[in-house]
């Protein structure tokens, strides 16, 4: 868990530092010579930033495929309690 944490500050770090590096461009308040370097980085954490965001997303999708099956129980059960009701039964909830 403690690995996971480290993995989200650095995303977030990394953002921010890309931010900064945007704003910096945007202001015009970079030297044309230290620009080029500032822009590579910049390039480097967008790179960065968006590869661990798809990960992020593959993640998610994952988790969504295996637990997939408690939504479809549950619109089963939506399905079925009106049946129960209308045979003069009482529903288990």
């Amino acid at each position: 868990m403690v690995n996971n944490k480290k993995k989200e500050q650095s995303l977030s770090a990394s953002f921010s530092e890309l931010e900064a590096i945007a704003e910096e461009f945007e202001q015009g308040e970079v030297d044309l010579e230290k620009g080029i370097p500032k822009f590579k980085r910049g390039l480097v954490l967008a790179r960065r930033l968006k590869k661990r965001l798809g990960e992020i997303e593959n993640e998610i999708e994952e988790i969504k495929d295996e637990f997939k099956d408690l939504g479809e129980e549950q619109q089963q059960l939506s399905k079925e309690e009106p049946e129960a009701e209308e045979d003069g039964e009482e529903a288990p909830f």
